[in-house]
Formats: C-alpha cells, sequence, structure tokens
C-alpha cells in the first residue's frame, strides 16, 4: 500500500554495519521525469516503465546500446494510477489494477479492476476485456510459463474505496475525519480482506483460476525475486501501517505452491525487525538482496500490545539499508544512496536494478542504479 494519496502503504543473525562501495563509470541514465509508485518491465534488453508519479507517461531503455537514452512511448490510454500490476509475457505487457481518480476533478481515489495489454512492437495499448476477480491492487505478478500470471496478495476493493468515499463525505469536519480514520485503522490484519488466493490469469484465453491459498497473512506491497521456479515475497503490509518482517519463499510445480517462510534481522540500531513495505529485492550472485522501503518504528510494539491501530502516532520511515541472504541466513550488507521505497526494479545478468522510487517523506525519484553483491558486501553501479 501506498502513503495516504492511495493509502498503501526470531532467531538473531549476524548483523554487519557498513555502507556499500559507490562504484562511477558504469552509468545508467537517470530517468526522463521522477517516478514513485509506476508499472515496470523487462522484456529482452528493453526496460519498460511509467504510470504513477508520472501520469499516464510510458518510457523505455535499449540496455544493449551504450549511452542509450530513455525513450518516450505511447501514453497509456486510460486514467493515469498507482501501483499498478505488472507483468510481462511472451513479448506482451499486462497492466492490472492500480488506484486512482477517473477524472482529476473527483473528489476519491479508487481502485481499478480493469486490465491493459502494451504491445512494443505496435507501441500501442489495449484494454484486456476482463476485470480482476479478487483485489489486485499492490499485489505481486510473475510468470513461469510465458502463458500464466500469477497473483499473489492484493487490497480489498470494496474496504479500500469504503474509507476514501468516508472520508471524501466528512468533508472538512475534523471530529467526521478522526472517525473515519479509526473506524479503518483499529482493525486486525484479517478484517482487511486483503486476496489470500493465489490467482492465474491465462493470457491467450483471457480465463482466471485460483491456485491455492497463502496459509500465512496475506500481504500487499511486497518486494519481489524470481529465480527459477521459485518466487520470494519479502516484507509488504499485513495492514495499512503494519510491515511484515519475513520473507516468503514459493516454489512453484504446475498448479501446485510449496511455501516456507524465514525473518529478516534487525537493522543495525533497531530492537527488532519491523518489517518493509515497497522494498527492491531481486538477486545478485548466489545472494538474495533486498533493499530499502519504508515502516513505522515500533508499530509491533504497539500491536503487540493490543493497539490495533498499530502506528498510531508513530513516523513513517523511509529505509537504505541492503539485506542479503546466502545459505538460509540474513545479513545487513551496505545501504543504499539514498532511504528509498516503491521504485520499480529490474533483474540484471549480474545484479538488480533500481529505476526511481519515493524518497524520505514522498518526493518522487529519477535515479537509476544497481546493486551487486561482491561476496562480501553490495557494490553500488551508478
Amino acid at each position: 500500500m501506498l502513503a495516504k494519496r492511495v493509502l498503501l502503504a526470531a532467531s538473531a543473525f549476524i548483523m554487519i554495519s557498513f555502507s556499500a562501495s559507490i562504484h562511477a563509470g558504469e552509468r545508467w541514465p537517470d530517468l526522463p521525469v521522477p517516478v514513485k509508485n509506476g508499472a515496470g518491465a523487462k522484456i529482452g534488453n528493453t526496460l519498460y516503465v511509467g504510470l504513477g508519479s508520472a501520469g499516464k507517461a510510458w518510457y523505455s531503455l535499449d540496455l544493449a546500446t551504450p549511452g542509450a537514452q530513455w525513450t518516450m512511448l505511447a501514453e497509456f490510454p486510460d486514467a493515469p494510477r498507482d501501483a499498478a500490476t505488472t507483468a510481462a509475457v511472451n513479448g506482451q505487457i499486462y497492466v492490472f489494477a492500480g488506484a486512482g481518480k477517473l477524472d482529476p476533478s473527483d473528489k476519491t481515489v479508487l481502485m481499478f479492476d480493469t486490465g491493459y495489454k502494451y504491445d512494443p512492437a505496435a507501441n500501442s495499448w489495449s484494454k484486456l476485456p476482463t476485470r480482476t476477480p479478487l483485489g489486485a491492487l499492490a499485489s505481486a505478478a510473475v510468470s513461469f510459463d510465458q502463458q500464466n500470471i500469477l497473483f499473489f496478495g492484493g487490497v480489498n476493493k470494496q474496504v479500500f474505496d469504503g474509507f476514501f468515499i468516508d472520508n471524501a463525505a466528512a468533508g472538512d469536519d475534523e471530529d467526521k475525519q478522526a472517525a473515519v480514520a479509526s473506524a479503518y485503522f483499529d482493525q486486525r490484519p484479517q478484517d482487511y480482506f486483503f486476496t489470500s488466493q493465489v490467482m492465474s490469469y491465462n493470457v491467450a484465453n483471457n480465463q482466471w483460476a485460483q491456485l491455492g491459498i497463502d496459509p500465512n497473512w496475506p500481504i500487499v506491497g511486497a518486494g519481489v525475486a524470481v529465480k527459477a521456479k521459485e518466487l520470494v515475497l519479502v516484507g509488504g503490509e499485513v495492514k495499512p501501517g503494519l510491515r511484515s518482517p519475513m520473507a516468503k519463499f514459493v516454489t512453484v510445480s504446475g498448479n501446485k505452491l510449496s511455501w516456507k517462510t524465514s525473518t529478516l534481522t534487525p537493522a543495525p540500531g533497531d530492537q527488532a525487525q519491523e518489517g518493509v513495505a515497497g522494498a527492491f529485492a531481486g538477486y545478485s550472485g548466489k545472494a538474495l538482496l533486498v533493499a530499502g522501503g519504508t515502516n513505522f518504528p515500533g508499530a509491533w510494539k504497539q500491536f503487540n500490545a493490543g493497539q490495533n491501530w498499530a502506528h498510531k502516532g508513530l513516523k513513517k520511515t523511509w529505509r537504505d539499508e541492503i539485506y542479503a541472504e546466502l545459505n538460509g541466513q540474513w545479513q545487513v550488507a551496505g545501504k543504499l544512496p539514498m532511504a528509498l521505497g516503491y521504485g520499480n526494479y529490474f533483474q540484471l545478468d549480474q545484479g538488480l536494478l533500481i529505476v526511481g522510487g519515493e524518497l524520505q517523506d514522498g518526493a518522487p525519484s529519477k535515479a537509476v542504479f544497481e546493486l551487486r553483491w561482491n561476496g562480501k558486501s553490495v557494490d553500488i553501479i551508478r
């Protein structure tokens, strides 16, 4: 989940405190405009990024051409949206859900349940003849077979839309606004009805299916990494303002899903691992990397003390830690150049490329840089 605009928002392991090295010389071009809460996909050696704070804009970058810059492409054909769920299948890019306003003059945002396809060869968009059967806002999407897109987690449309409708109806009355906020935030995680069903969408026959149920608390806004037939979901929100400190490892074999979990080690100076939402995740060498994201320090303490509104009175914090998982153990492996979350990120041959994101207190970023594991820590390739 994001911040207010869209409302999206254990074992002790070895802890190492140091900053990552910053290398010059391999320059990744910055985005033409800052992009946070956007959509993105990689097809071959080409990146595609847009939406979010870029509005309807859609850009590409050719990674195979030294010195290439971002190219503006055909605009997204519908209302701008944040946190859309995106996946590439057979050379096409599929964009589902997201949240925004149907018209700029609307008083409230809503969750979209529509889907669109972008054809890079034709540089054109088309609307899909379907709707997401369950909430797919801020969900994780991946295709292992280039036929089906799997969706993990997602925000409930009725609960999400209802909050913004009620908040708009409260107008400028602070007491009514406080009552709406209390009714929304003072709920248990299960009362938000995040999507626990794992959905599958077949792009050829335009059909949805259910593959299984997440045996843990469903999450939204998780970091997503893929290797072979395994998907890793790191962090995310178990409810607004309360992050998951877990990593879920999901192995896909046909229509069968197998689950296991581990817990991130606390960052240096933290009493406990709060978890992060909107983090970046991917592989470099043998290391699984997780970086950035946001949380509310102290939220789990308040929640465990019986306060459902776990982040009440707490400050949202953007994180700069980089974690690495090797042989089942987590360690802190460096720091980002800046605290950052809710950006696009792409798996490269040698590392994880971070594109844009949200800076401390919500400003969008246009920075592009790569994370590479050097065997002991993470280097930043600018």
